[in-house]
């Protein structure tokens, strides 16, 4: 496989970031397709760490380029920021991503104090409801400064908010000036990439329960991190794909609203939110933990077509005394295998739960999979049983090293 997805399949902070550094060491591209700096993926390298917003995770190899899709909503501040540690790094901009300026997170917080949605209040709703109106900025109105002025401030004068275009523009004209050689029509890129044959990642945010048309709508993000929305989102063929890498936490976690089946609301909840550091990336909230959802799951692999599976922070299941997987829900006395699309209804399902052996051993150390506890191999092999893929990659510890190989998806076929 040549051209792979990295999609999460919960409500993100699944691992999305360390997955795409560990198969960077052979890619020669790297797209992040969608979101903003909304997004919060940490890489941990020897005795660096990484937090990135808006920069693909291969950012840190330096044969790799990191582009920046049409897909994506770009807050030049935090982007110009991001990109100073990686002085020597190739970072590429899609013309047609769109820009969240200022007084977009100034609406985000408005509207989220109405709706309680729980979003980060980046910006990221409004700038993506200009570019649905057809009435958002472009990168591409960057390359005409006078352009730019106008436009921002026609944008800014819909919304019925003061804003000096002027002012922000020569405020970043320094780093626009030299971001301008690296402003490309990224579809063609890509296009050009495939005839080399080079190997291509597609890096999502968030995760395919937050996607605007398939997650637990309406408390979700504003674009599509499933699968299904990257040939739309960077411009290219969706039979170009060959592979769907789906990062699953061993347990599952979300920040902010919204209903949430499998939560835990004892001491467990607390115990291993403090081991495995489940506080946002982005925002600081503490994550709210809960069981595997296996119903979910199995909606995420079927409508991003998943090939194979990395499970991650499986360490953290020593903490559990029990393992309790759900595997289908009950909602008024009805037993169902799939995940309501109405917000009411899901708010109501009762989760219906297997319970498994667990583990107390420190897996963190491990390096094959062989030498994994049984009890470790049993629920991991139960889970790709049940979503019916392949096991690629098991996580026991946040450092790149401490990835165990089942298979390498680069090496790997489709069926």
């Amino acid at each position: 496989m040549k051209r792979i997805a990295i999609v999460g399949l919960q409500w993100g902070d699944e691992g999305k970031g360390k997955m795409t550094d560990v198969l960077a060491n052979k890619a020669d591209i790297i797209v992040r397709y969608q979101g903003g700096d909304n997004a919060g993926h940490t890489v941990k390298f020897d005795t660096y760490t990484y937090d990135l917003h808006i920069l693909p995770s291969g950012v840190i190899h330096p044969h790799v380029t990191s582009i920046l899709g049409p897909g994506m909503v770009i807050n030049l501040e935090t982007f110009f920021h991001e990109k100073k540690p990686f002085l020597n790094a190739s970072i590429k901009v899609s013309n047609r991503s769109h820009l969240i300026l200022p007084f977009h997170k100034t609406l985000d917080a408005i509207k989220e104090e109405i709706q309680h949605i729980g979003t980060t209040k980046k910006g990221i709703g409004p700038t993506y409801s200009d570019k649905i109106n057809r009435q958002g900025l472009r990168v591409a109105s960057l390359l005409n400064k006078d352009r730019f002025i106008d436009e921002a401030n026609a944008l800014a004068a819909l919304h019925d908010i003061t804003f000096d275009a002027k002012h922000y523009y020569e405020t970043h004209e320094k780093d626009i000036k030299a971001l301008m050689p690296n402003i490309i029509d990224v579809s063609k890129y890509i296009d050009e990439a495939v005839k080399k044959d080079q190997h291509i990642l597609f890096e999502g945010a968030q995760g395919v329960m937050l996607d605007i048309s398939h997650g637990t709508y309406p408390y979700v993000t504003s674009s599509s991190p499933s699968v299904s929305g990257i040939p739309s989102q960077v411009g290219m063929a969706p039979w170009l794909l060959e592979g769907a890498l789906g990062i699953v936490k061993a347990y599952s976690t979300r920040v902010g609203e919204g209903p949430f089946p499998t939560e835990i609301h004892d001491t467990l909840a607390h115990d291993i939110r403090e081991v495995a550091h489940e506080y946002g990336v982005t925002t600081g909230r503490p994550r709210r933990i809960g069981y595997l959802d296996l119903v979910s799951l199995k909606h995420a692999v079927r409508v991003s077509g998943i090939t194979h599976i990395a499970i991650t922070l499986l360490d953290v299941i020593s903490e559990m005394d029990m393992i309790k997987v759900c595997t289908q829900y009950q909602l008024e006395g009805n037993i169902i295998d799939e995940v309501p699309a109405h917000i009411n209804d899901l708010s109501r399902v009762t989760p219906v739960y297997e319970t498994l052996t667990s583990f107390k051993d420190d897996i963190s150390k491990i390096t094959t999979y062989e030498h994994l506890p049984k009890a470790a191999k049993d629920y991991v092999e139960y889970i790709a049983e049940a979503l019916q893929v392949e096991i690629a990659y098991v996580s026991v510890g946040p450092k790149r090293e401490q990835t165990i190989e089942v298979k390498n998806i680069w090496e790997a076929t489709r069926d």
